[in-house]
């Protein structure tokens, strides 16, 4: 018992005096509570969406109606787009209104409208809802990218710092970017073509048709894969405690579950939640394949989430080459 008591006081030691990961221990639960309660404790959470487009002269008398959120729409084919497919329950323009008669939520919604601006014109619009698997699928894919990258790259290159394998390289004509540029192209690889059997396996038996480009949905994939692993890179590229960049990896990771739309839509969020999630790189991947499979998008449709992921890995990949500690 002597022995063991030793090795547990020696280990609470340890833990104690590296100060990194006793502060992330503490910090860490704590900030994602706070995070968490300012996002989601909302009372008073709408109940059905309307969009719309320009300044309907009859939006000031619907906009009397309590629970509804107003999402604004820079076209009429996106708002249209958007009740067609049940992503929102009914669409006003300066026309008049949309709905989609299969919707029953739309169908209310109408009543709700007609009840206040009974002059308003109706119009018909006809699609299938979009079904929950097949929106759930990109986010579920991203969400698997996003821990293989962070952590199957960042964390193993910490371990490779503690156990002496950096130092080994060092000695070694390797270079620090040439070094960082394997971690990366050998993960990437792997991720994607792992991402790519899941989605295929799952649009089989889910009969899910992506009605964009294909090759499109590869290259989005590939970009979002290369971002985080870059981040995971930056992370890894002068840390030395496991327990301290568990911590950021965590810190980073977390955040992304709750923001990126993985399991539920940000569209029409508070802005400053929309905001912070812009600044994640998988909310740009998620934004980018679901517009891609769902709504068919081309290139130059998701050129901005392109742009950004692209400018993520490139930044990521230049700081985390120049603090790079061999040990």
């Amino acid at each position: 018992m002597k022995a063991l008591f030793a090795l547990i006081h020696s280990r609470n030691l340890e833990f104690v005096r590296d100060r990194s990961a006793l502060g992330w221990s503490l910090a860490f639960p704590l900030i994602l509570v706070i995070a968490l309660a300012l996002v989601f404790d909302d009372n008073d959470k709408p109940l059905y969406q309307i969009g719309v487009v320009g300044q309907p002269a009859a939006l000031e008398q619907i906009k009397t109606l309590r629970h509804i959120e107003f999402i604004q729409y820079d076209s009429s084919d996106e708002a249209q787009h958007k009740v067609a497919r049940h992503l929102v329950d009914l669409a006003v323009t300066e026309e008049g209104y949309w709905v989609n008669p299969d919707s029953a939520r739309g169908d209310i919604v109408e009543q709700l409208v007609h009840s206040k601006a009974p002059a308003l014109s109706k119009q018909i619009i006809s699609g299938s809802a979009v079904r929950h698997v097949e929106w759930l699928l990109p986010g579920i894919i991203g969400m698997n990218m996003m821990f293989s990258a962070l952590y199957g790259v960042g964390y193993v290159v910490i371990r490779y710092r503690r156990s002496g394998v950096l130092k080994r390289l060092q000695v070694t004509p390797l270079g620090a970017y040439q070094f960082l540029a394997s971690q990366m192209l050998s993960r990437l690889l792997a991720i994607v073509a792992t991402a790519t059997v899941v989605f295929v396996v799952a649009a089989l038996i889910f009969d899910i048709r992506p009605v964009g480009n294909p090759l499109l949905l590869l290259v989005t994939m590939t970009l979002g894969t290369a971002a985080m692993i870059s981040i995971g890179l930056l992370v890894a590229s002068a840390t030395r405690s496991e327990e301290f960049g568990n911590g950021v990896l965590n810190l980073l990771s977390w955040p992304m579950m709750f923001l990126s739309g993985i399991w539920f839509s940000l569209e029409g969020s508070k802005p400053w939640v929309r905001i912070i999630a812009d600044f994640l790189p998988l909310t740009h991947l998620n934004d980018a394949n679901r517009a891609i499979i769902i709504d068919g998008a081309n290139l130059v449709a998701i050129g901005d989430h392109l742009l950004v992921l692209t400018a993520i890995t490139i930044g990521s990949l230049v700081i985390a080459g120049w603090r790079f500690k061999w040990q």
